[in-house]
């Protein structure tokens, strides 16, 4: 008897399609270390300009969805989030660029991980792109971020409507806001921010460099100090479970940030307490004792146990634990109050892709412990 026929596996779609539009990619993505190499070969292979359109686009999206599909979900992660930096850089030429479609997979990944904040925070980012392109109205049979963000999050359809409608008035007002969905977002109301962050995603920190990066270069050509409220503010919301209010007013003092912190922490932010406040200082000197002392009675008179004074030249007295530097030690040591200083090296630092998770947690340490940094 013939021995039986070995049944044939079928071919996956986005290799069939991928035949098509760009065969070189498929022995690439075959290899157990597919995710670096296939990046450096998309990245060598299509500039920024030509990932606006397909083949670029289609290509890099079946590359990352090869991957999504297989549950390698981190590798995918990569492959979309490169490809939207690409399309950033492709806009400081070409204008705006639609980049709904990867924001759109990069919230699927983070969905695949469990990770709830994100996924909710890159869908709130493809309805700005979406909102933009369609003229503020969100189509629920035409786009994939609705039915995510109705059916999966629990966004009521008329609120949903409302967001897309405020976010494309907003990207007339402001076109070169516009380019990053991230600075649209930022006005919206925080009623959309319902998700807590899972044990997972609770050190997971991911910003979009490119955009961090465009707000830190225009602080020094910003007297008002209003474009260092605004990195500062990005920075700080992208910590999982961190809501930032900005310039809030009471009858007494200006908060320049108001941060909670939502769901159940147990690393070192559980000794932050649920509300505590940032200050911004974007001076040509080192902020000094007095900025330290009115900062404390800030803290003090919001019964805040932790603070952070973003300054872009950092604190006085710190080379010799003098001035402001000597202050902020006495106030951990008489009050219980913890205040981290940030300066432009570490803004930088943030901008470009560092986790400020650990950086807080590194600086809170040394306050709290008394160590040398």
């Amino acid at each position: 008897m013939p021995p039986e026929a070995t049944p044939q596996q079928p071919e996956d779609p986005c290799l069939s399609e991928l035949s098509t539009i760009d065969p070189d990619l498929i022995p690439i993505l075959r290899e157990p270390d597919a995710a670096s190499k296939v990046i450096d070969a998309l990245v060598n292979k299509y500039t920024p300009a030509q990932v606006q359109n397909a083949p670029g686009n289609r290509a890099w999206e079946l590359a990352g969805l090869f991957l999504l599909n297989r549950s390698r979900s981190y590798e995918a992660l990569a492959v979309f989030s490169r490809l939207y930096e690409h399309m950033l850089d492709a806009q400081k030429k070409a204008g705006r660029v639609h980049k709904g479609m990867v924001l759109l997979w990069i919230s699927e990944c983070f969905f695949r991980l469990n990770f709830p904040v994100h996924a909710k925070r890159h869908l709130m980012l493809t309805l700005s792109e979406d909102a933009i392109s369609s003229g503020g109205r969100v189509s629920p049979t035409e786009t994939g971020v609705y039915f995510r963000l109705v059916w999966r999050h629990g966004l009521a359809d008329e609120q949903l409507q409302r967001y897309a409608h405020e976010l494309y008035q907003l990207s007339k007002g402001n076109p070169e806001e516009a380019l990053f969905p991230e600075a649209l977002v930022r006005h919206l109301d925080d009623k959309w921010v319902t998700e807590l962050p899972s044990q997972l995603e609770a050190f997971s920190y991911r910003i979009n460099t490119r955009y961090a990066q465009h707000l830190l270069t225009q602080i020094d050509n910003d007297p008002s100090g209003k474009k260092l409220e605004l990195l500062a503010s990005y920075l700080m919301s992208c910590i999982p479970g961190c809501r930032v209010s900005v310039r809030r007013r009471s009858p007494s003092t200006d908060y320049d940030l108001v941060c909670s912190v939502d769901g159940i922490e147990v690393d070192f932010r559980s000794e932050f307490g649920r509300y505590f406040v940032c200050e911004c200082k974007d001076l040509d000197k080192p902020a000094d004792f007095t900025a330290m002392a009115k900062f404390c009675r800030v803290l003090d008179s919001t019964k805040s146990r932790f603070g952070i004074l973003f300054s872009t030249r950092g604190i006085s007295g710190a080379e010799n634990l003098r001035d402001a530097a000597r202050e902020q030690m006495k106030i951990f040591q008489d009050r219980g109050i913890v205040i981290v200083i940030l300066d432009r090296n570490d803004l930088s630092t943030v901008a470009g892709g560092a986790n400020l998770i650990a950086l807080l947690r590194e600086r809170y340490e040394a306050i709290r412990l008394d160590l040398q940094t």
